[in-house]
């Protein structure tokens, strides 16, 4: 298979919306090898200051799929997209750009597992994240497909007022809006809008990423008394069924489990109107409350 150029590769990634959103830029492309990099800006971080984890989310994503582009031919009518990726969360970010370097580990014929590390300029390691990621060329043969997710049940009300601590700069970037709290469950909707989407018209995982991360955390925060209290993501594992989001999406998170200061929630992401799933996962979340 002839392979996407190095040239090829940066000219796409420059031509995607969602990371010129966030202001997302390639520094460096080699085959099976890339390094973007995030400057800090407000608008993408929570309410604190501190970056948004979906941003950090984001940007792993984008550099895992950029170091796939390079050793694919993007010519051939491939299926692309992650498959599955989890995340850890090593360190707050305030104030700093970050640099994220994805490395291939191995490569299948259509199947790559990517490696990538989130630092700060000064070698302060922020975040590490496995990516496993399709490029697969089905032309000549049917492709065999089930769908038949459970969701939770509708809650109720459909309505509730956002947390309104956490309702931060980038929530309103991303246009993300509550459609439901209850103590232990949330539920938020995105739309979907050309800023947000990747090399097509569908969603970039890294905003399905970032949805489901503020769906767990926020659904985390419903049980706390938010004086005095503080959080971070711990670590997030999602799946991507591989279904196209051209249309709203919607997050329903619920926290199954705590044990004192540790929230273990899973989340469901799936499109407003067809309800397909385009995300599955969890999320869990560390907060340390105030002394009563």
């Amino acid at each position: 298979m002839r392979r996407m150029s190095v040239a090829q590769a940066r000219e796409r990634f420059a031509r995607m919306p969602f990371a010129a959103h966030l202001g997302i830029g390639s520094a460096e492309v080699a085959p099976q090898r890339a390094v973007v990099t995030l400057p800090y800006r407000q608008e993408n971080a929570n309410p604190g200051g501190v970056l948004h984890g979906g941003a950090t989310a984001s940007l792993l994503h984008l550099a895992g799929e950029l170091a796939v582009w390079s050793d694919v031919d993007l010519a051939a009518p491939l299926v692309l997209g992650p498959v599955d990726v989890t995340i850890q969360y090593l360190s707050p970010v305030l104030g700093d750009e970050l640099v994220a370097t994805a490395c291939v580990l191995r490569r299948g014929r259509d199947f790559f597992f990517v490696e990538v590390t989130v630092c700060t300029p000064q070698q302060r390691l922020v975040s590490k994240g496995l990516l496993s990621y399709r490029a697969a060329d089905y032309t000549g043969r049917p492709r065999r497909l089930l769908s038949s997710p459970e969701y939770l049940a509708a809650p109720s009300p459909a309505t509730a007022t956002p947390l309104p601590w956490l309702d931060g700069p980038y929530m309103r970037k991303l246009r993300m809006t509550t459609l439901h709290q209850s103590p232990g469950r949330v539920r938020l909707c995105l739309p979907c809008w050309t800023p947000l989407t990747g090399a097509g018209e569908t969603l970039h995982e890294g905003v399905l990423a970032s949805l489901c991360d503020t769906a767990g955390t926020m659904a985390a925060w419903s049980l706390v008394r938010p004086q005095g209290a503080r959080g971070a993501t711990v670590g997030m594992q999602l799946s991507y069924p591989g279904v196209p989001a051209h249309e709203a999406v919607i997050a329903d998170a619920r926290v199954q489990y705590r044990s004192e200061e540790l929230f273990f929630a899973t989340v469901q992401a799936f499109t407003a109107t067809s309800r397909q799933p385009v995300a599955l996962g969890n999320v869990t979340y560390r907060l340390l409350e105030a002394p009563p």
